[in-house]
């Protein structure tokens, strides 16, 4: 791995850890909403603004990416610094990827893509619509990128579901779960979740269904943050991360449309 490129990536994580704190602030009488960033915002743009310099040459795509969104940082903070962050957190995951082989560095490439989806089967419609408009038509990706046993052909018969689901999950780079109530009940996807965070090396991301608090995430809502499935920033920031981790073009307009129409459904 490139150290320099490494270090300067986890400075930028560590910083915003430490030294920033986003804020929303609801006056549910007056029906107003403020948001805010505090913190060392020079100092962390001046980490940002190094690690824009490291990763020039090995990320062009993703330099661009970050320079893109500091530059519509000062307008919005609160939206862009979740962004940013995701950003960052792509760079971490690239370096820690990399192989070295014979003394030299190769550029981590990802000839294949796989999401592995860890849900409860009485979430199917969310489920789907996710899968339909955020990872297809949004993202791009085929049938073949996700591993979903809603989907009748991911399991053959006379396939054992738990090497089924053992072999997808060490092979996928995402793994997406799906918290709702019935998710927290179910021992299969408890099961699931303890097998995601026994792995190294891959982005577990936490969403949060529609009627379901964070609270009711359990030992998740301590060590690991959440993303309510119908938050368009998260939505965003999801997008913007595996655009950068698999060097993917990204279509906003695009995205945005499908994003519009995964939301109708979860509200339907």
């Amino acid at each position: 791995m490139e150290n320099k490129i490494y270090k300067q990536s986890l400075l930028c994580k560590e910083f915003a850890d430490k030294q920033i704190e986003s804020l929303r602030m609801i006056n549910t009488a007056m029906g107003t909403e403020r948001t805010a960033v505090r913190g060392d915002i020079k100092g962390y743009e001046s980490l940002l603004n190094s690690l824009r310099k490291t990763i020039k040459d090995k990320y062009p795509l993703i330099e661009r990416q970050l320079s893109e969104v500091m530059d519509k940082y000062d307008s919005n903070p609160y939206r862009y610094q979740g962004i940013i962050e995701s950003i960052v957190e792509v760079v971490i995951s690239l370096e820690l990827q990399t192989k070295i082989s014979d003394g030299k560095v190769k550029d981590a490439t990802h000839e294949s893509r796989k999401f592995f989806i860890s849900h409860s089967s009485e979430d199917r419609i969310i489920v789907n619509g996710f899968i339909k408009e955020i990872l297809k038509i949004g993202c791009g990706f085929k049938d073949a990128d996700i591993f979903c046993t809603l989907d009748s052909t991911a399991i053959r018969t006379g396939d054992d579901f738990r090497d089924k689901i053992v072999e997808n999950m060490k092979s996928c780079d995402f793994i997406l779960l799906f918290i709702s109530e019935n998710y927290m009940k179910s021992e299969i996807c408890h099961n699931e979740m303890g097998a995601a965070w026994a792995l190294e090396g891959k982005r577990i991301l936490p969403f949060v269904l529609p009627y379901t608090t964070f609270n009711q995430m359990g030992f998740l809502n301590v060590t690991k943050q959440g993303a309510s499935i119908t938050d368009k920033c998260k939505l965003d920031e999801f997008y913007n991360e595996v655009c950068g981790y698999y060097g993917i073009s990204s279509d906003w307009p695009s995205f945005n449309k499908a994003k519009e129409d995964f939301i109708e459904i979860t509200t339907n």
